[in-house]
């Protein structure tokens, strides 16, 4: 039997979900729900910011598949978005920035079986196109002009299944005139770190 039939049997419930499954299945996660319920935190019009991010013209690098974009969130100045990190896991100088008018974003991503490299774990490349994905929004929901993203460093803890949730947090940790430095952590919905990542942006 072809080897491409039998893992796809395996992994079947990973090539079933429709954009319809994965809404009610996010709309029912205790995470949405918290966040939903938390009055720091507003959801957040990605299509919109997303324009003035000039590397991201295709949404989180999906385009010929139906994509269920991830619902996002932003904290607001006031918020303690400390209390939503790992403290451990976060160096004293890359604490979100107080001063950010929007220090942070909180995604909850499903990882479409689409973007897998290897059977039921997604491609390390898609990994790194969302986290700056992420970062970049971010950046776009702070500022005014175009971003670029000038460099990005990725540190892959654990590996990411496809056909299931994940929670992301990115937040900026420096400014300076036209120069953003962003981080972002990868959870799954037991709060693992799954992948961490740090980017320096400009605003031009």
């Amino acid at each position: 039997m072809n080897t491409m039939i039998v893992a796809r049997r395996l992994f079947a419930p990973l090539y079933t979900s429709t954009a319809a499954d994965v809404l009610r299945m996010r709309s029912a996660l205790p995470a949405v729900k918290t966040l939903e319920a938390n009055k720091s935190c507003t959801p957040i019009d990605i299509r919109s910011t997303l324009n003035r991010v000039q590397t991201c013209d295709n949404h989180f690098g999906y385009q010929a598949i139906s994509k269920v974009p991830p619902l996002v969130f932003a904290w607001s100045q006031s918020s303690d978005c400390v209390r939503q990190l790992n403290r451990d896991k976060v160096p004293d100088e890359r604490l979100p920035l107080a001063s950010a008018e929007t220090p942070m974003i909180t995604a909850i991503d499903f990882i479409n079986e689409n973007v897998n490299g290897h059977m039921g774990l997604i491609h390390g490349g898609m990994t790194t196109i969302i986290a700056h994905s992420t970062m970049s929004l971010l950046a776009a929901a702070n500022t005014h002009g175009t971003v670029v993203a000038r460099s990005l460093n990725m540190d892959y803890r654990k590996p990411i299944r496809t056909g299931h949730f994940v929670k992301i947090h990115a937040w900026l940790y420096h400014q300076q005139d036209n120069e953003l430095k962003a981080a972002v952590h990868f959870y799954d919905l037991d709060n693992t770190m799954l992948v961490e990542a740090t980017s320096n942006i400009s605003i031009s």
